[in-house]
């Protein structure tokens, strides 16, 4: 069983990737309408740090996750609505790096 979360079900170590790379993705979109917007560098720097600690097979503890992120926080307090599919991917990130080394690396059926 996976992570239920607000945008989609993060089941995998896998699908938790994908979802970062969907959120830089979109960032970068974000960045080129919005130059000036600060808020989506911050956003993309935060989930570029993200990626590359699990792909070199880091790991945070609890309160270092809470130290370094402030994109949870971002999401809440930035994005109003709560159907807002960008701000739900944003808290999905945080709240699903919590949880990372406890998902399985990838599904049977992959």
């Amino acid at each position: 069983m996976g992570i239920i979360m607000g945008y989609q079900e993060v089941k995998t170590q896998k699908e938790y990737r994908e979802l970062l790379y969907s959120v830089l993705k979109e960032t970068q979109i974000l960045i080129n309408n919005f130059p000036d917007a600060a808020i989506y560098k911050i956003i993309q720097e935060e989930v570029s740090d993200i990626l590359n600690i699990i792909e070199n097979r880091g790991k945070l503890s609890e309160d270092e996750i809470y130290e370094r992120y402030t994109i949870g926080k971002i999401a809440e307090k930035s994005f109003d609505s709560e159907k807002d599919h960008y701000k739900l991917k944003l808290q999905d990130v945080f709240a699903a790096l919590f949880e990372y080394e406890n998902l399985p690396r990838y599904n049977a059926d992959y």
